[in-house]
Formats: C-alpha cells, sequence, structure tokens
C-alpha cells in the first residue's frame, strides 16, 4: 500500500540546547546532529524515534535512536504510528535524501511540511522485519568493504615509504 510520510509518524520538536547539555550528569543521553553530546537528568521520547538534522549543516541526515533519549533543537522527532517499526521508518527516510528540502541560504533548513508527503510503499510488519534484517546485513558488508580500503590505503603507503622514502 502506498502511504506517505505523515500516515506513519509524527514530528515533534525539541527545545533542547547544546548549552542545556555541557556539564550535565545524568542517566539519559541527548544526541545532536554529530551524534552523542551528552547526558541530562530528563528525557523526552519513551520509545524509538527517527532524529533529522533540520538546521544548519548536515540537514536532511537521520538517525535512529534509542527510548529514554532526547535530541537537541537543531533537530527533529520522527515518532513512529504503530502502523511502522521504527527501523523500516527510519532506512524510508533516511532513502528519501531529506536534504533536497533545504531553503535558506546562509543556515539552510528543511521542514516537515515540505517533506511529509514522501511516498513510500508501506509492507506488512513480517516483510518489514526481512527488509530491515537484509539492509542490517547490506551494511555490515560495507563497513567491512569501508574498513578494507582504509587497510589497502595504508599498506600503499607503507609500501611507497619503502620504495621512495618518507617525503
Amino acid at each position: 500500500m502506498r502511504v506517505r510520510l505523515e500516515d506513519v509518524c509524527e514530528k515533534e520538536s525539541s527545545k533542547l540546547k547544546q548549552s542545556d547539555v555541557i556539564n550535565q550528569n545524568g542517566l539519559y543521553p541527548v544526541y545532536g546532529a554529530s551524534g552523542y553530546l551528552g547526558n541530562i537528568n530528563t528525557y523526552q521520547q519513551s520509545n524509538y524515534y527517527i532524529a533529522v538534522v533540520k538546521d544548519g549543516a548536515g540537514i536532511g541526515r537521520t538517525m535512529l535512536l534509542p527510548p529514554e533519549s532526547s535530541i537537541i533543537g537543531t533537530m527533529q522527532y520522527l515518532i513512529p504510528k504503530d502502523n511502522v517499526l521504527p527501523e523500516y521508518l527510519y532506512y524510508v527516510v533516511k532513502a528519501k535524501h531529506l536534504e533536497k528540502y533545504f531553503s535558506g541560504a546562509t543556515i539552510p533548513h528543511i521542514y516537515f511540511k515540505d517533506y511529509k508527503n514522501e511516498q513510500f510503499d508501506l509492507v506488512s510488519f513480517d516483510e518489514q522485519r526481512e527488509i530491515i534484517n537484509r539492509l542490517k546485513k547490506i551494511e555490515i558488508i560495507i563497513d567491512n568493504l569501508s574498513k578494507n580500503l582504509l587497510l589497502l590505503d595504508e599498506l600503499v603507503r607503507a609500501r611507497f615509504v619503502e620504495m621512495f622514502g618518507d617525503p
């Protein structure tokens, strides 16, 4: 069945600032555009959710984040509804390349109102699980190949130094 993003998730905002996280020693993680920032004493989301960078560098980048965590205000929550698995929604949103909806020259922004009508196929929960499992396996292969490329690059540099000396 063909659905829109707004059919499977709701958006929420955060008022947390990065400065709210500095020097805090709470139990609950807070995430920003670059990843984990620190811990605070409360959390905003009790279930898995998708976080989308909505302001500044990296707009459109998506993350699947754990329960009992929060994000800062430069990001937006996409809360999965009961008709979609969080991981499936994550892969859908990631594949949509939301950065194409940016506006603003100095500080780019994206808004849910602009991408909420993105369409995709919503399949049964069993099919969602199968797709998630396949995509996870592909990500593992990609990670392993990336590590191999780094090792091969180191090998090339080492051979260069052996043959021609340290530049």
